[in-house]
């Protein structure tokens, strides 16, 4: 008997020449299918729920967890299996993955699927979505991803999304999703030694987001409710590192500390030696440590002095090439240019007109920062005097093994010069690699400005 005269020329299986294939055909395919999930659906009401169809067999060689489920020694018998904890657009997501290797998520199912590759330990989706999400945490979305991370309790994602508020602590709170946050994300804000805002601007954002609670729990936005609205989260404020001039001014109005408290607080500034005890913390907040990929193994020297032309702005550029190799995310806080040296009659009031840019080169050849002003030398450098830091606004995350440059354009009215010495091609700091492609004499970069990794 000839059994291939038997099959059509249009079954599925003769149609689809790969097993990717094969696999997509039966993602969400009742035919032979053995288990369902049944979950919220997503499409419709809080409270219905669907039933997504599956195959034990690919769930079993894609999951550990699966496979002990269904083949285990404590294997289910049953065939439904009911999620209370994802809907329908994360299942499904999830399960794509799974068949054929594809993936379509949103910024609204990410930590759902994120969830659930952690659950059913599929590593490969959790690596997928991750990166998904590092690439897109700004400071505008950032609190709501924070949210979303402590709902589902990703750890690694939350020490995430608090490393770009330290980052960029004012454009953070700027957000609208900032005053939507819950008592506890206010007071692990609060409790945080790295922010990067002045303590007068942190107490008038609390303000506002404490006056916002008011108005949703329909009370008079009064220095008293505003205080029990914060509760002790307000020992948290570090009101006397404030100048006494912003805490008479924008503390003070607002009536919220107690006679006794802001009396104290007052005493703390006026009195030299024995300083009064104080409930609110005294040490500045530090802020997250800014670290240098610095290229020269020496201090910079004058190599070639290029002057200006007799009737206006010389102009300088030059642009770096770099890769970073890193486990960790590694975000471009700016350069550090090298125009002149000490010594010089104008150096303490002479400034340098520097532009500064960070785009990714091929294949995208996009922009991703910039920055420009007027900037005075600087001691900041790993060989003091030898430059100015050029910082972007807002740090620029840099993907592994990608290909970025920095480009920078010196105005100057006055000679600069270059630097004499040859850099180095690579740098190593602990587990970052800087591969720089520019390994020329008389380069004005001397360092890469950067931030990594998440340890606070």
């Amino acid at each position: 008997m000839d059994l291939a005269s038997d099959i059509q020329t249009d079954d599925w299986q003769s149609t689809r020449e790969t097993l990717r294939e094969r696999n997509k055909y039966m993602f969400l395919n009742p035919m032979i299918s053995d288990v369902s999930f049944v979950v919220q659906d997503s499409s419709k009401d809080h409270g219905t729920k669907v039933a997504l169809p599956a195959h034990k067999y690919v769930l079993a060689i894609s999951s550990p967890v699966f496979f002990a489920m269904f083949h285990g020694g404590i294997a289910e018998q049953g065939n439904e299996i009911e999620l209370p904890d994802c809907n329908s657009e994360c299942l499904t997501e999830f399960l794509r993955f799974i068949y054929y290797d594809e993936l379509h998520i949103t910024a609204n199912s990410v930590l759902g699927v994120m969830y659930l590759a952690k659950k059913y330990l599929v590593l490969s989706l959790m690596r997928q979505c991750g990166r998904f999400l590092e690439e897109r945490i700004d400071p505008n979305n950032v609190f709501e991803t924070l949210t979303q991370a402590r709902q589902f309790r990703e750890e690694e994602l939350e020490k995430r999304c608090w490393f770009i508020v330290d980052l960029n602590t004012k454009q953070c709170l700027e957000s609208p999703s900032f005053l939507e946050l819950d008592p506890a994300a206010i007071r692990s804000l609060l409790r945080r030694e790295t922010l990067k805002i002045e303590e007068s601007e942190l107490f008038e954002y609390c303000v506002r987001w404490a006056k916002t609670q008011c108005q949703i729990d329909g009370l008079e936005a009064s220095g008293a409710n505003i205080r029990k609205i914060l509760g002790d989260t307000l020992y948290f404020l570090r009101f006397p590192v404030m100048s006494q001039k912003q805490f008479a001014e924008k503390v003070v109005p607002q009536d919220i500390l107690s006679d006794r408290e802001a009396l104290n607080v007052f005493l703390h500034f006026s009195t030299p030696n024995t300083k009064p005890d104080v409930v609110f913390p005294c040490v500045p907040r530090s802020g997250r440590p800014l670290r240098r990929c610095t290229r020269y193994t020496e201090a910079p020297t004058p190599h070639h002095w290029y002057r200006p032309p007799s009737n206006g702005t010389g102009r300088r550029e030059e642009i770096l090439s770099f890769t970073v190799t890193s486990e960790s995310p590694v975000y471009i806080a700016g350069g550090r240019v090298f125009t002149r040296t000490f010594g010089l009659s104008d150096v303490e009031s002479r400034r340098d007109k520097v532009q500064l840019w960070i785009r990714e080169e091929a294949p995208l050849e996009k922009v991703l920062g910039f920055t420009e002003g007027e900037f005075l030398p600087d001691n900041n450098g790993a060989y003091s005097g030898d430059g100015i830091d050029i910082k972007f606004k807002s740090a620029v995350l840099v993907k592994s093994g990608m290909r970025y440059s920095l480009r920078c354009v010196i105005f100057f009215s006055q000679s600069v010069t270059s630097n004499k010495h040859s850099p180095q091609k690579d740098v190593v700091l602990e587990q970052t690699k800087f591969a720089f492609e520019s390994s020329y004499y008389g380069s004005h970069f001397t360092e890469v400005l950067f931030y990594t990794p998440w340890n606070t």
